[in-house]
């Protein structure tokens, strides 16, 4: 291991080069590094033609250096992530077609550096079969100019496969809290642990560079060595973190130690969510929930299921998953997004989508953006937004029981009066098309793997059968025409035992979310 100086860097980081970053918005993100290194191509103009492979999103949401700092400054070439919400100057050169771009199922490029690392020739799984990342329909390129086939189908034993053929790593950004002067990387005040051992190996595997971001170089057994994240032998060189600014833990805040695991706080610093539509709707999905359920919690508005569930102190009662690595806890949201706090465990990424992939799952709740007649399910693309799916794909093909949640109509304004359900105003939008404009959940497939599967709303309830989608229940108060059929593209099958929602949930204070779980068997 070798301390440099960031001025270094111009002599590590060559054009053309693969760089890998294990990072989720701000956390584990070396914004220093990717600030000099933007900054030397502002004097230089020697870095371009980069790829980069990040499998989550990337950005501080603020004036930081992220790929829009790289794409900007036509430095980059190709982008393989699973999911871009945070870059706007990098969609929109998407769209344009001024660079390549690929969107893959997140636990598939966490886990393809392991891969690497072992010299398995690619990543080879049934993952994301039969979805838009299947080659017979996009192999998850994004726009025209990605040509290149990342992904390929397969046949073993007589049952399909795809196989993912990420490029080698040649340069792995990481970060960490301390470097020992052995070069041995701790996370001590990260809010997660990212794959970073596992790019790292992958990089060492390819004879590439791995160049870490850290606090401050400590006294070599300052730590317990089983607090090593990252073994000095696979660290090429640290570089000393300058301003906190480009080291933040999270989004909101430099260091929380709760954050980290190091206390737990009594009280949430969230308040309860205010009483309207999408806490109906997270009340009716988590109607679906039984005591000891492994329950992963997904971005959106089921990002909110946390604090409905302290609300009705049911919380104790599930074990919420982030696919991230955090276990339990306190799953934070809207603004305190990423401020997980109280964590019974954190894990690896790349070992997170082993415990997912092998069933550790119950159920999951995920959001979306359309669903079709079959009961197809787009989260990715929809209007001028091309977001990617995240984790979406390999965990709506992992958990036995799947959970669709959202308003029914974008833009469309409710209150409730006398427990029941009352529409002030239609949306612009309609959600349930006809067909959707990506493939993201496939229904046939579902049945295919015997999954449950039901798609809430504020006014309807979902389930899909071999029949396609069918209607099970209505808000108190609806017209079914009116209020619910007229607002789709298609009828849907009506069940001839079509229920009310429970009238309880349409008012401001409900407190029955423990005992229904309870009683769930």
């Amino acid at each position: 291991m070798e301390i440099i100086s960031y001025d270094d860097l111009r002599n590590i980081v060559k054009s053309g080069d693969v760089i890998s970053i294990a990072a989720l918005s701000t956390g584990n993100l070396p914004m220093e590094v990717l600030k000099h290194l933007a900054e030397q191509h502002d004097e230089h103009g020697n870095l371009d033609n980069l790829t980069f492979v990040v499998a989550n999103d990337i950005s501080d949401f603020d004036d930081g250096f992220d790929l829009d700092s790289f794409v900007s400054r036509g430095m980059v070439k190709r982008i393989i992530t699973s999911l871009m919400v945070a870059s706007p100057v990098t969609v929109e050169a998407v769209k344009n077609n001024e660079i390549e771009a690929y969107f893959l199922p997140q636990g598939i490029i966490a886990i393809s550096y392991r891969d690497q690392a072992f010299s398995s020739p690619g990543t080879i799984t049934k993952i994301g079969l039969n979805t838009v990342v299947d080659p017979r329909l996009s192999g998850g390129k994004v726009n025209d100019a990605s040509r290149d086939d990342l992904v390929s189908l397969m046949e073993i034993n007589n049952e399909e496969y795809l196989h993912y053929d990420f490029p080698k790593i040649d340069i792995v950004l990481l970060r960490g809290t301390y470097a020992d002067e052995d070069g041995n990387i701790f996370m001590t005040h990260e809010s997660h642990l990212g794959e970073g051992f596992s790019a790292a190996s992958a990089a060492k595997k390819n004879n590439g560079k791995v160049i870490v971001q850290v606090k401050e170089i400590i006294a070599k057994g300052s730590f317990n060595p089983r607090d090593v994240f990252i073994p000095s032998e696979l660290v090429d060189y640290v570089v000393i973190n300058k301003n906190p600014k480009y080291h933040k833990q999270v989004i909101q805040t430099y260091y929380d130690p709760a954050l980290s695991g190091h206390h737990r706080i009594s009280h949430s610093k969230e308040k309860f969510l205010e009483f309207g539509a999408r806490k109906i709707i997270l009340r009716r999905s988590a109607q679906f929930l039984k005591r000891g359920h492994a329950v992963s919690i997904g971005y959106g508005i089921n990002n909110e299921l946390s604090n409905v569930l302290r609300e009705e102190q049911a919380d104790h009662l599930v074990k919420l998953n982030i696919d991230t690595g955090i276990f339990g806890g306190i799953i934070g949201s809207r603004n305190h997004f990423g401020m997980n706090y109280n964590l019974d465990a954190r894990m690896r990424h790349d070992m997170t989508w082993d415990f997912i992939f092998n069933g550790g799952l119950d159920i999951a709740f995920l959001s979306f953006a359309e669903i079709d007649k079959a009961g197809n399910v787009n989260v990715s693309k929809f209007g001028e937004r091309m977001n990617g799916s995240g984790g979406f794909i390999d965990i709506s093909q992992t958990v036995k029981t799947l959970i669709f949640s959202g308003t029914m109509v974008v833009g469309s304004e409710s209150h409730c009066k006398d427990n029941e359900l009352v529409i002030d105003s239609e949306g612009h939008s309609k959600k349930f098309v006809d067909t959707v404009q990506s493939m993201d959940f496939n229904a046939d497939y579902s049945r295919e793997l015997g999954q449950d599967v039901y798609y809430v709303t504020e006014r309807a309830v979902f389930q899909l059968t071999d029949e396609g989608m069918e209607l099970i229940e209505i808000a108190p108060g609806l017209s079914l025409e009116k209020d619910v059929l007229s607002q789709m593209d298609f009828k849907p099958k009506i069940s001839k035992d079509l229920k009310v929602i429970k009238s309880e949930l349409f008012q401001e204070n409900w407190g029955k979310l423990a005992e229904t779980i309870e009683n769930n068997h």
